[in-house]
């Protein structure tokens, strides 16, 4: 009888190998030991549930997150509140609701023509072709939505900017922690590959992971590497790690048993930088460490890793660990976006017509000094949060939407307070103010197949298809804000850290808040 053949042994894992063992190992324990007892309280709740979560201490602002986030079966989206509807249908369904004249009675288009000159046409009902009104809402004060705002060509040009423009640097996106982003931004390579100018046999349309290059520049890359990373890299839906692309080429080394140096950089700080008298203070000296790159983050091509990129950071760009903004680091605003702020903010000025809007704020007050721009995927969500980061509470927030109509939820001080879903569509401005500043707000669902047919493929734009097959399984947001009071203004406020979740579905890339 034949010997059985004995197995070889395994090779001996690297330091870096058995420390991710030991973390995933650590992390197991863990969430077997969180399921046992989520498991313990349901089923000794008054409300228990096949999730093992007990009801009865959901806010309500999580029961309506949870309401719209749910597959199967599919939410009731019609009971979103939808202020397109005509306007004497939109008041007599919701009485809370008040219709009000846009600022000295102009329409929209006559405060800044980026927004787009509508085409008159014979039988057209004047509402349809001019944007002069907007609404508010009597659970919500602050709140000012302006429905239809954009043309179609507006629209348009806004999101090749979102998309081409204004994710170049200066601007920092989510993907700048990881990867090596050209200054020329993503987009540029995308469209490349999409008009088959470079192929994917290029390896230059690849972009680098940071941690690749920095390693490669300082001499470190190895395997063996003792340094600790608490970056595991990124799992997809079912938990397991992704491993595209080339991983770091071992280094060579004379004396294999000698220990390598810790690298001589260390965690970059940044401290804010002292604030004019006109504005209040904040700590001097507050450090700012700028997360790891990781060396686990896949290599994608161009049309896949477009796809990742989460927000983009316009003006004073956002520290996003800390919740706070890196006053020294204040990249130029486009003169567009400044434009159509301002304008918005113009609009909903009461000039002098007390009561109209009730917490209105000067138009010359208002500067453009930061912005965030959203890129949602179709399953991406951004859970409840209140915005407090910036210096100025008092300015206006502005907001724009376009790709497709998504669940925006808008509650109150507290997540006690059920808040209102509102049909965000392509085009529409929402604008808070006054005590909805402070409001918990989230968008818990992008609603699957709402793309207008005018942001779809065009025969006789072939130059927007590119544009069109993005936004074919996205939405994009593009808020601004005032970070600063005003010179003029004496009112004095302070910082203060937010609550604000991570908005990704399955991605570890962080996102902002909307």
């Amino acid at each position: 009888m034949s010997k059985p053949q004995q197995q070889s042994a395994p090779p001996p894992m690297s330091n870096r190998q058995r420390k991710i063992m030991e973390r995933q190992a650590e992390k197991n324990r863990l969430a077997a030991a969180a399921k046992r007892s989520s498991s313990s309280s349901a089923s000794s709740s008054p409300n228990p549930n096949p999730l093992g979560e007990n009801t009865s201490a959901r806010t309500p602002f999580r029961e309506a997150e949870l309401q719209f986030l749910a597959r199967h079966p599919v939410p009731d989206f019609s009971l979103a509140l939808d202020f397109r509807l005509p306007a004497e249908e939109l008041l007599r369904t919701y009485p809370k609701v008040k219709r009000v004249r846009l600022n000295g009675g102009k329409s929209l288009s006559q405060f800044s023509e980026l927004f787009g000159v509508k085409e008159i046409k014979d039988g057209q009902d004047q509402e349809e072709k001019e944007v002069e009104y907007a609404y508010l809402h009597e659970d919500h004060p602050g709140l000012i939505y302006i429905p239809a705002a954009f043309t179609p060509a507006a629209q348009r040009t806004l999101i090749k900017g979102c998309l081409k423009e204004y994710s170049r640097h200066p601007n920092k996106s989510n993907l700048d922690t990881h990867y090596k982003v050209p200054s020329s931004g993503l987009w540029d390579l995308h469209e490349n590959v999409y008009l088959k100018k470079q192929s994917l046999d290029d390896p230059a349309v690849f972009v680098p992971r940071k941690a690749d290059v920095d390693n490669q520049a300082n001499g470190y890359g190895s395997d063996d590497d003792d340094d600790d990373d608490d970056q595991d890299g990124e799992q997809d839906a079912n938990g397991k790690k992704q491993e595209n692309g080339p991983r770091p080429k071992p280094q060579s080394h004379q004396q294999p048993a000698a220990k390598k140096p810790k690298p001589s950089n260390p965690p970059q700080r940044r401290a804010m930088v002292p604030i004019t008298n006109e504005t209040p203070t904040v700590p001097e000296n507050v450090p700012k460490i700028d997360p790891e790159p990781s060396s686990q983050v896949p290599i994608l091509p161009p049309s896949q890793l477009i796809r990742k990129m989460r927000w983009i950071t316009l003006g004073y760009q956002y520290h996003w660990p800390s919740k706070t903004y890196h006053f020294d680091q204040n990249a130029p605003f486009p003169e567009e976006l400044c434009i159509l702020s301002k304008a918005v903010v113009a609009a909903v000025d009461n000039d002098g017509d007390k009561g109209k809007f009730p917490y209105p704020y000067p138009a010359e007050d208002f500067l453009a000094e930061a912005g965030v721009i959203n890129y949602y995927q179709l399953k991406d969500r951004l859970m409840g949060h209140v915005d407090r980061s910036e210096l100025n509470k008092h300015a206006p927030l502005v907001s724009f939407s376009f790709g497709h109509s998504c669940i925006y939820l808008l509650g109150g001080p507290t997540r006690e307070q059920s808040p209102t879903p509102i049909l965000l569509q392509s085009g529409d401005i929402l604008v808070m103010t006054g005590p909805c500043r402070s409001a918990f707000h989230g968008v818990p669902r992008i609603i699957e197949d709402t793309l207008p047919e005018y942001l779809q493929q065009d025969s006789t734009d072939p130059e927007w298809d590119i544009y069109a097959d993005y936004l074919a399984e996205a939405r994009i947001n593009l808020n601004i804000r005032q970070v600063y009071p005003p010179k003029s203004s004496t009112t004095t406020t302070t910082t203060s850290t937010s609550d604000q979740p991570v908005t990704k579905n399955t991605t570890a890339l962080n996102s902002p808040a909307e």
